[in-house]
């Protein structure tokens, strides 16, 4: 009996010592995996911040060549219209989209880039317009389509210790979006040019002149560019004649100079404009041929040299008086030379610069424009913009992205508007335009402008009215 004893004890012994090592062995093999999959674990964190390294590489790779930033505008549109006869027209709830992609490069220390491609349409509407116009690119409501609205290059042709630096920009200008357009949008200023002088997509070479050294805040420019791409002998084969005879058609050239100045004495930001622009050879129309037609001919709109063109105007902007109020006031003159020439416009008959038949009188216009914008608090800003324009009044905007091109208005126009800051980035602006035209034909080159009398028929549009609210984003 004792035997069995001693024998059951001495197994109970042998069981729990083996299985204290085998406890033993199981807690060094769970030690031994704690330890793999925490160096798994560290060799993982080690990849993702590698592979994060890498992007943040790659990323400042592609970042040092070119920078991409972000604009865009959605808006609410209301139209109403009176015309000459009484009746009335309204058009409510037109939505739309803009986007831009703005893009910068620095190319060398004497050398950038910079580029906008532009999306303008209708909501529902991917169908494109057909603007003939190059100046329409991206700045009128058209399709989903991307456009180039801006592609130049700022090249400074001089040493940085020049007395007098030059740069010299080509390409597709920053000719649109002008002052004193940025003080609506309250955003920074986007386009070179007095709004009320030029506001569109343009080609061309500008030599720029910095006379800070000379005269603090003193910039001058020349500018010169061709809105047709028509020459002398490209067109003039048979197979393009118009009615049987050859047309020696000439491009349009036009020419700038422009003179900008700011006061740094001043207690708040100011600019000062003057310009003067002449254009030789205004066309009829620049599209040249019907592409909807398989005859190669002109269209009954063809194109034709009419006449010349001068446009001469001054600006200035003062901007945060005693860190509130805004102003501005913007003046030009118009000058037109008719050559006797005509085009053949449907609806209009024969019809020259600013001129119906083959009238070779000279015409001139005038148009003003003045605005406020008083910061009611940090984030709400109420502003009030007036224009007038002349009968014969004509300018270079007729690629705006204002719906009504306000600015080239033969009458009176009022805006009233209050802007609400969302961050630094965009803000909510809801504004009322209300124009009153005096004479017909408002942003047109050709045809006599007409006062608008009740006796016009409906085709005359006297009054104009647009509500409107958009959101305006630029990061």
């Amino acid at each position: 009996m004792l035997n069995k004893k001693i024998l059951l004890s001495s197994m109970l012994i042998s069981g729990v010592f083996s299985l204290s090592l085998n406890a033993s062995s199981l807690d060094a093999k769970i030690a031994k995996l704690e330890k793999q999959i925490q160096e798994l674990q560290s060799t993982q964190e080690d990849i993702d911040d590698l592979d994060d390294r890498l992007g943040t590489v790659e990323t400042r790779s592609f970042t040092d060549k070119i920078q991409l930033g972000l604009g865009m505008r959605v808006e609410m549109n209301n139209y109403s219209n009176t015309y000459a006869n009484g009746s009335t027209y309204d058009a409510k709830e037109i939505y739309r989209t803009k986007l831009n992609i703005n893009m910068r490069s620095k190319i060398s220390n004497n050398m950038k880039f910079t580029g906008k491609l532009s999306m303008y349409k209708n909501w529902g509407d991917s169908t494109p317009r057909n603007y003939n116009m190059d100046s329409f690119q991206g700045r009128k409501p058209d399709s989903s389509n991307l456009y180039v609205e801006r592609a130049y290059i700022d090249w400074t042709l001089t040493d940085s210790s020049a007395t007098v630096p030059f740069i010299l920009t080509l390409g597709r200008q920053p000719s649109s979006d002008g002052p004193s357009y940025q003080i609506k949008e309250d955003m920074a200023r986007k386009g070179t040019y007095d709004a009320l002088a030029a506001d569109g997509a343009a080609d061309g070479v500008v030599l720029t002149a910095n006379l800070n050294k000379i005269s603090k805040g003193t910039t001058l420019r020349i500018a010169y560019g061709t809105p047709n791409v028509v020459d002398n002998e490209q067109y003039t084969t048979t197979q393009f004649n118009y009615n049987g005879a050859k047309k020696d058609i000439k491009k349009t050239r036009v020419i700038g100079y422009f003179l900008e100045q700011t006061l740094p004495s001043l207690p708040y930001k100011n600019l000062f404009q003057a310009y003067f622009m002449s254009a030789k050879n205004m066309n009829g129309n620049p599209q040249l041929l019907d592409m909807n037609s398989s005859s190669s001919k002109y269209m009954q709109s063809k194109d034709t040299n009419l006449g010349d063109f001068k446009l001469a105007g001054a600006m200035i902007e003062l901007r945060g008086i005693n860190g509130k109020l805004d102003l501005f006031a913007h003046y030009a003159k118009s000058y037109m030379k008719p050559n006797g020439e005509t085009v053949n416009m449907p609806g209009m008959g024969n019809v020259g610069l600013l001129s119906n038949g083959s009238s070779t009188e000279n015409k001139s216009g005038s148009a003003y424009w003045l605005g406020a914008r008083y910061a009611i608090t940090k984030d709400y800003k109420l502003g009030l913009e007036y224009n007038h324009g002349s009968e014969n009044w004509f300018s270079f905007t007729s690629g705006a992205n204002d719906p009504l091109n306000k600015l080239a208005t033969r009458g009176k126009a009022t805006e009233v508007y209050i802007t609400k800051s969302i961050n630094k980035y965009s803000n909510i602006r809801v504004g009322v335009v209300n124009i009153n035209y005096d004479y017909t034909g408002s942003g047109m080159h050709i045809g006599e402008p007409t006062k608008i009398t009740s006796a016009l028929g409906t085709n005359a549009i006297s009054k104009t009215r647009n509500v409107y609210l958009t959101f305006n984003l630029l990061f």
